[in-house]
């Protein structure tokens, strides 16, 4: 794709939500007013079918009163029914094109005009401009509302748009009415603690990565903690594992896939990554297990970037060596390594649902998957105080449960999780394609046997300097993020607080300083990724 194509596709990608008004709908559903407002119909036209344009619910009552009340001042011996079926058709077609968004509770009544409170109400709900060609509407609420003529010059003269990593907020709204039917149910049922929705979640998350068991938690690193406390006691009959007992894991992850190692007793030891994928290296994880012996007791793959690990190779390490495995799946929702989901290969996967995260609640959640019985029923009782008996507890345990509203959330976005990892391949292919002769990037690899989910698009920036790069794109309004700026090895709080380190780790201090990630959100097309591509081959002097 070219840079005239990437920028001329740009300038149809519209970052802001939309509520039509009344009166663009009959602009263009009646033929005596489609030829004297052209530009309603223009906007229309390219509002349809677009995952940040909606219409009012209180719009559609009232369509549906005008449009009946115009067929009957036009054909006054035209039957109901006919009538009828003329304006649901009109509705249904509009309902296929847009996005409801509904009038809220919270609505403040200009009794001048109800119907102008009504729309406004709905779209200051869902952070959208009013597209309307009302007079007073446009004059009493200037920064809430945009005429069809402003809003189509602001689309054709538009210069750049800032891109975003992600966009949180048109997610949601893309999926706003299951989450909103999810989370009405919990409202009028009020069973926000461990309610029927987070077992109706764990049953399907369990199904979906191919376990027996989930476990919801409340954050991804009370996953890694309770696993490792779980298998301390089913391993030790004890409740944390010894400063002794080493776990192997890797310097380049995010802080908590190590400190949970250290908040279950253990020591982390650190062993470098593959350069090429960023995860850890069997080879050298083989070598470690040899070194340090008996003191090993298990192996912490995290899969970074929502790439797999290798677990072919790490399976067969912990199998010799009698070895437990917690997969650190934070990033990796959905992604498989030979055609097994990652969260069921090891004894337990960890799942992190941080807002960000490819399957991403409202706030902090987590999730453990396991196929141990045993470990099972710890979890449970790890996650609630410690115990089937709360009032008479068997282990050191935490407030750790999934709430019910998150779970409800959840369970809305599972609908979406295939689509928008399919979605963020695509994307992932474009940036692949358009980067594939810089010579001084490298893309990322994917290992043959890998389904790669691209949490991240990590590019690693060779012989020139990523901070300049990410600082020329942040003037052009390119987002980007560096993931992870200091390896573990080097934090305060594993030199303080105890740490082994296998030989050197050369392609952990490397990757920090080479790094960067681009944006990847689900909703974004190819043109915007396109656009990110030309961006970066703009840049030279770096």
């Amino acid at each position: 794709m070219t840079t005239v194509d990437c920028m001329k596709l740009q300038k149809n990608s519209i970052m802001r939500n939309i509520v039509i008004d009344l009166n663009i709908l009959l602009d263009y559903y009646e033929e005596n007013r489609r030829g004297k407002y052209p530009s309603s119909v223009k906007a229309f036209d390219l509002l349809k079918g677009k995952d940040f344009a909606f219409v009012s619910s209180s719009s559609i009552d009232n369509f549906e009163f005008l449009k009946y009340k115009d067929l009957s001042d036009t054909y006054p011996d035209m039957s109901r029914k006919h009538k009828l079926k003329i304006v649901h058709n009109f509705i249904k077609e509009i309902l296929s094109l847009f996005k409801i968004a509904k009038t809220p509770s919270y609505v403040e009544f200009d009794f001048d005009d109800i119907e102008d409170s009504l729309i406004l109400a709905s779209a200051e709900a869902i952070n959208a401009l009013v597209l309307t060609r009302d007079e007073k509407l446009l004059s009493k609420y200037p920064y809430k509302t945009i005429t069809p003529e402003k809003f189509l010059s602001l689309q054709a003269n538009r210069d750049k748009e800032e891109v975003k990593m992600l966009d949180l907020t048109r997610e949601t709204f893309y999926m706003y009415p299951d989450i909103e039917r999810n989370t009405d149910e919990i409202i009028k049922k009020s069973n926000f603690i461990l309610g029927d929705e987070v077992k109706r979640l764990e049953e399907r998350i369990a199904n979906y990565v191919g376990t027996k068991y989930a476990v919801g938690v409340s954050s991804g690193t009370d996953a890694l903690v309770m696993s490792l406390r779980a298998l301390a006691i089913q391993r030790k009959n004890q409740e944390y594992w010894d400063r002794e007992d080493l776990i192997i894991t890797t310097p380049f992850t995010f802080t908590a896939t190590g400190d949970a190692i250290l908040r279950a007793g253990a020591t982390p030891l650190f062993v470098d990554i593959d350069p090429d994928t960023y995860n850890l290296n069997p080879e050298l994880v083989a070598h470690a297990v040899k070194k340090f012996g008996k003191r090993v007791k298990g192996i912490l793959p995290v899969h970074l970037y929502g790439q797999p690990c290798d677990m072919d190779a790490i399976m067969e390490i912990a199998r010799e060596n009698g070895l437990f495995v917690v997969e650190d799946c934070a990033q990796s929702f959905g992604a498989k390594w030979n055609g097994k989901q990652t969260g069921s290969i090891g004894d337990t996967g960890c799942f992190s649902f941080f807002p960000s995260k490819n399957l991403g609640g409202f706030g902090d959640g987590g999730m453990i998957t396991t196929d141990d019985e045993n470990l099972y029923e710890l979890l449970l009782m790890l996650r609630k105080h410690g115990g089937k008996d709360k009032y008479n507890v068997d282990h050191i345990g935490y407030n750790a449960r999934l709430d019910t509203l998150q779970a409800a959330v959840l369970l809305a976005k599972m609908e979406y999780i295939d689509e928008f990892t399919e979605k963020r391949r695509a994307i992932a292919r474009v940036y692949d394609k358009e980067l594939k002769n810089i010579d001084w990037l490298q893309t990322p690899k994917v290992l043959e046997k890998a389904y790669h989910v691209y949490h991240q698009y990590t590019l690693r920036v060779k012989n020139k300097n990523r901070d300049e790069l990410q600082k020329s794109l942040k003037e052009k309004g390119i987002q980007t993020m560096v993931y992870y700026p200091v390896p573990l090895h080097r934090m305060v709080v594993f030199q303080r607080n105890g740490m082994e380190v296998y030989k050197d780790l050369t392609n952990s201090e490397q990757a920090v300083r080479e790094v960067l990630s681009l944006p990847v959100e689900p909703l974004y097309e190819g043109d915007t990724a396109c656009l990110v591509a030309e961006c970066i081959t703009s840049v030279t002097n770096v």
